[in-house]
């Protein structure tokens, strides 16, 4: 175990957010290992290429989060390998929208298996390594709906608002052994979530935006913990190829 290199499991890392956070925690720090999970074996391995490219080690683990013997090993094969949890982004979300009466059963379990359940699991099995070591960081990446309803919205918006609810919480938790928590909520980002477009692309972000602000997250000052972020786009129209967001 090295105390110089920090360690890094990023979930929902094969595309859109997760990806673009794994390769701005390569690209601004050499002192950072990445664990990459995500459903996806060949997405994570094609981030992993990326990541190659800035001489930061990397490990691939295909976790589907919601299920609670793959989140034991995704945490297990981390803690073998590198001795320790530093930080856990919990990313890995998906959207389902329509008019509430619209949504069914499958939906609503759909969204918040993966957004809630899947951020307690992880979680769950991270901080015992972290309380132990007395240090580490969690971001759990909400969103502007887990402040905020909005048409189509109800099952997202109350599963992220959990995620928020879950994470303020969980900074009481772990104040008293030094943990830092976070929540990191994103207005409209182009990644084609959810397989809905933003109306007005004109106000919409990148998702590097959302990665940009964790990685200040992981930068601060040991002095300080930021609570929660909320980034909201500007006005910045520029033409979109929707073909080539994932």
């Amino acid at each position: 175990m090295n105390d110089k290199i920090k360690t890094a499991i990023i979930t929902g890392a094969s595309k859109g957010i997760g990806k673009a956070i794994s390769l701005k925690f390569a690209a601004k720090n050499n002192n950072i290992s990445l664990i990459l999970a995500a459903r996806d074996k060949t997405q994570l391995e094609r981030v992993q290429r990326e990541i190659d490219e800035f001489n930061v080690q990397s490990l691939i683990i295909p976790t589907d989060v919601t299920n609670e013997e793959q989140v034991k090993a995704l945490v297990h094969k981390t803690i073998d390998q590198f001795g320790k949890v530093d930080i856990l982004i919990n990313n890995a979300g998906v959207a389902r929208f329509k008019r509430a009466d619209e949504f069914t059963l499958d939906d609503y379990h759909y969204m918040f298996d993966v957004n809630v359940k899947g951020v307690f699991l992880v979680t769950k099995y991270v901080v015992p390594h972290m309380v132990a070591r007395e240090s580490g960081q969690i971001i759990n990446i909400a969103s502007i709906a887990g402040k905020n309803g909005f048409k189509t919205g109800t099952l997202y918006a109350a599963s992220k608002h959990a995620v928020v609810g879950y994470t303020w919480s969980l900074r009481e938790d772990l104040k008293e052994y030094k943990i830092k928590v976070s929540v990191v909520c994103p207005g409209s980002v182009v990644t084609g979530f959810g397989g809905k477009k933003p109306e007005k692309v004109d106000w919409s972000m990148e998702p590097e935006d959302v990665a940009h602000a964790c990685y200040y997250l992981i930068s601060e000052s040991e002095n300080v913990n930021t609570a929660e972020i909320i980034i909201k786009p500007r006005y910045n129209p520029r033409k979109i190829n929707w073909n080539l967001r994932t």
